[in-house]
């Protein structure tokens, strides 16, 4: 966050005077140095970084070898102070800014422009005079006093500027005590723009005092040229803000004006979130974590290949996925007759035809994997396996079309939809998604392939167009067809009417209307629901779960708290009872450190025993019986959800505390505001945990799995069907199975980790498969020879990468969370009221306090995002397989 005082100095006197201070007020003033510098401003085409509510510069300073580029956020400006989003990053001579090291910069850049090129928007050139502002031994500030050069064509202006920028040691108490000095001693004007805004403003030859802002105007300006709902509003918006009134613009636009009133009205009170799209909401980028942008792995302008992604031909995504060809073929037909016979009413062009193409043969993509929830695994399908040729906004814009397809998502829950699993368009290309999404939800009529909706004629009558279908079934389609034109009556407030053709079928219009693009492939039958592959890995048991004995670990030490051994000619159930005892005396051991509470470990260990008996009762799931298994099942969840708010805390504030070794001296108690909170946030959860492990129903817990873990055939299922035929149960028998179906339950996550987007939910799905394996390795290690021990660890770096990145994740939504509400964890309402937040928070105005842990919590997020196809190969290679090969060999050595 960056925090300033900026003044226009419009006197040559004062320039002079502030040119040679020396101290302001009881702040002493250190050498001054002279930079020469050009400001060069990019955005693409369609002002999409403007429209996202942020500007980026490359800065270039005289005798550097490279370019300084920075992220900055619009307005801001508050009370004579500026407080804007801030990031900066030194980018190397030969570099583009797509290149820039720092990735949360290059994540930005990628959001808010979809792989658009950038171009030079503005340029300004500068001297600066900068000098640091000191109270005793802190840097409270620094000073620049600015020279400023701006042109614009033939038109050039010259204005001199002074800066006052808060530093770390400095506090808002000190800015205010700075500004009242200087507005005080000298002619200064505060200004109310960044270099930027003012330049833009120059150079558009705007007032400064307009209707719209400079975001504002950028969205309407993008929306203005589209026929909808949503171009006709931005359209009124911008005329207004060129001067026009509510009755030149009834007269002009045929819109009444009681509707321009209400409009305006609305835009007064909500600003652009009259329009539903995310691109117009104040919201800080990259927080939304259902899909994270590789920008790690290239620039997407380059193409696919050249990121090092797999591209996709849309015949091979459907024969991939089982789709109904002659469906998609029929719904595409359609979709296109659609389109072009309300050419007059939408006006979109040849790629848009093209994309909603794609759209109508891709819609049912996703229905082979989960059902239920088709369009959502549609959206995720076409995200992780780009098609070929398509750019990455086309991409995103054709991911959200199917994200859209649902029909229970009315105009009313736009905003909300959009805001949830937009991907990062500018406010014109989801506008455009809107407007396809209309026209493949009208043709989309049937989940049968037997229903065709096929447009012959188009007749446009008052305040309504009459469509004729084709087809044996038309005026059953036609009443289906009206139902789900909804959204398309929305966005152009014109009625469809479906009507049943008045004439025969013409000859050969069946042929066209099926037409495909060349080089499509063989139809082939829907393919059978697959089993989601994260429920084979996932943490979420299936059946049983262990036994374990008490009492006898109260009375004795067991013998079994020394580490078990496994041979290859035992039986699964009986190793299984081996690890229950072993990891449950081991929970039993390090509850009273729980209790204790000295150390943190302690809890760590008691925790680490649970889930290892969790995930036994998948590894042996087939040979223990589930029902005699639930109850102690869920007395293990339950003592794992006990521990869980005590452990995430310790975690947390250790991460915290590893941070602040890294700041400079003097800022060990910038975190201070926040560790309160966290102690109070702890004491309350372990004040829970000590009640969960002092209550009746642990206690009957260790009981009753102590009993049960005594009697381990009673829950071990037999060896033999009841013909007597010999079922598999031995180590050697069924562990190379099980290591495999592990192996393979990983491997099939490659299908969506490995594409140019990477679901984060579908990250902590393949952490618990990882995790899964890994234990298996370890319970079986002492028959699967020394070379386990690599493959062990290999796999520990994979799960702990991913569990960092969980972590990370975790706790920038917390931190978010405190900074708006002062609290921890998340609150029902986010009121809280700002005494509160400014009391408890004060440390937050400071870039050195909870919100730069905040910067850094994220810049870590993305680190590990972009660094995890490199973690990720690691076990992909054919030399990882071969390893485990070696490994089940051990297991028949000596056999």
């Amino acid at each position: 966050m960056e925090i300033e005082s900026k003044f226009l100095v419009p006197e040559e006197t004062d320039f002079k005077e502030l040119e040679n201070l020396s101290r302001l007020s009881s702040y002493t003033i250190s050498e001054a140095q002279i930079q020469i510098i050009e400001d060069t401003f990019l955005d693409t085409e369609n002002k999409d970084i403007m429209a996202a509510g942020y500007y980026l510069r490359a800065r270039k300073a005289a005798g550097e070898k490279g370019k300084w580029v920075t992220i900055k956020s619009l307005g801001g400006f508050e009370g004579g102070t500026h407080r804007r989003e801030e990031y900066v990053s030194f980018l190397p001579e030969g570099l583009s800014v797509l290149e820039c090291p720092t990735l949360r910069i290059r994540n930005m850049i990628f959001e808010f422009t979809s792989g658009l090129d950038l171009s030079p928007l503005i340029t300004l050139k500068q001297k600066r005079i900068i000098r640091k502002l000191n109270l005793e031994e802190k840097h409270v500030a620094d000073l620049y006093l600015d020279r400023v050069n701006l042109k614009s064509e033939s038109r050039k202006k010259l204005y001199n500027e002074f800066e006052v920028e808060l530093k770390s040691g400095g506090t808002v108490d000190d800015l205010e005590t700075i500004r009242d000095f200087l507005l005080s001693h000298y002619s200064l004007v505060e200004s109310p723009f960044s270099k930027f805004e003012r330049a833009y403003i120059f150079r558009e030859n705007l007032p400064e005092k307009t209707f719209l802002n400079l975001k504002e105007r950028a969205v309407c300006a993008q929306l203005a040229g589209h026929k909808n709902i949503y171009g006709k509003q931005a359209k009124i918006l911008l005329l207004i803000d060129r001067g026009s009134n509510p009755a030149e613009l009834s007269l002009l636009l045929k819109v009444p004006e009681p509707e321009i009133e209400a409009l305006l009205s609305r835009f007064e009170k909500e600003g652009l979130l009259v329009f539903p799209f995310t691109g117009t909401k104040e919201k800080t980028p990259g927080k939304s974590l259902a899909f994270h942008f590789q920008s790690g792995r290239g620039e997407p302008h380059k193409g696919w290949t050249e990121m090092g992604i797999e591209e996709w031909t849309p015949e091979a995504l459907m024969e991939l996925y089982g789709v109904n060809r002659e469906r998609a073929e029929n719904i595409r037909a359609g979709t296109l007759a659609l389109f072009d016979g309300l050419s007059a009413y939408h006006g979109l062009g040849k790629e848009e035809k093209e994309l909603l193409g794609l759209a109508a043969l891709l819609q049912d993509i996703g229905s082979s994997v989960y059902r239920g929830e088709e369009v959502i695994m549609s959206r995720e399908i076409l995200l992780t396996h780009p098609i070929k040729g398509l750019k990455l906004n086309n991409l995103q814009m054709l991911a959200l079309i199917m994200e859209l397809q649902d029909p229970e998502i009315s105009e009313k829950k736009l905003s909300v939809v959009l805001e949830e699993e937009n991907t990062g368009l500018s406010p014109a290309f989801q506008n455009k998604a809107l407007i396809l999404t209309a026209f493949l939800r009208i043709a989309n009529l049937s989940d049968k392939g037997d229903q065709w909706f096929l447009p012959s004629r188009f007749r446009q009558l008052e305040g309504s167009v009459e469509i004729e279908l084709l087809g044996p079934d038309a005026e059953k389609t036609a009443k289906k067809a009206e139902k789900r034109s909804e959204l398309w009556e929305y966005l152009f407030s014109t009625k469809l009417r479906f009507t049943k053709a008045r004439e025969p079928l013409e000859s050969g219009y069946s042929e066209r209307a099926l037409e495909i693009d060349s080089g499509r492939a063989s139809e082939k039958k829907p393919r059978e629901e697959r089993e989601e592959a994260e429920e084979k890995g996932g943490e979420k048991p299936r059946g049983k779960v262990e036994d374990k004995t008490e009492k006898r670990i109260e009375k004795k030490k067991r013998k079994e708290t020394q580490k078990f051994t496994v041979i290859p000619e035992d039986s699964m159930a009986f190793v299984a009872h081996r690890i229950f005892t072993y990891q449950f005396s081991q929970m039993l051991a390090h509850e009273k450190g729980t209790r204790k509470g000295e150390d943190i470990e302690e809890l760590h260990d008691m925790r680490v025993a649970v889930r290892r008996m969790r995930a036994a009762t998948i590894v042996f799931d087939e040979y223990l019986d589930s029902e005699k298994l639930e109850p102690h099942l869920k007395g293990l969840k339950r003592t794992l959800g006990a521990m869980g708010g005590v452990r995430d805390l310790d975690v947390f504030r250790e991460k915290a505390e590893t941070y602040l070794k890294t700041l400079p001296s003097g800022r060990e108690h910038d975190l201070d505001p926040l560790f309160l909170t966290l102690a109070e946030e702890r004491e309350k959860a372990r004040e829970n945990m000590l009640d969960y492990l002092d209550s009746e129903k642990y206690s009957r817990f260790k009981k009753d799995f102590s009993d049960f873990l005594d009697f381990p055939e009673t829950w071990a299922l037999p060896t033999t069907t009841e013909k007597h035929d010999s079922l598999p149960h031995r180590v050697k028998d069924v562990l190379p199975s099980i290591l495999y179906a592990r192996l393979a339950d990983i491997s099939a996550y490659s299908e969506w980790v490995e594409g140019p987007y990477v679901s984060v939910e579908r990250l902590h799905r393949l952490r618990i498969a990882a995790k899964g394996l890994r234990y298996t390795l370890e319970f079986f290690e002492g028959v699967l020879g020394k070379e386990v021990e690599t493959l062990i660890k290999d796999f520990k770096v994979l799960q702990d990468h991913l569990g960092d990145l969980h972590d990370a994740a975790v706790a920038t939504g917390m931190l978010e969370s405190y900074l708006k509400t002062g609290t921890w964890g998340p609150s029902e309402s986010e009121k809280a009221s700002s005494e509160k937040v400014s009391s408890e928070m004060q440390i937050s105005e400071s870039p050195g306090g909870v919100e730069a842990y905040l910067a850094y919590r994220e810049e870590e997020l993305l680190a590990l995002l972009n660094t995890f196809p490199d973690a990720w190969e690691k076990i992909r290679t054919e030399e990882f397989r071969k390893r485990i090969e070696s490994a089940v060999r051990n297991l028949y050595e000596g056999l």
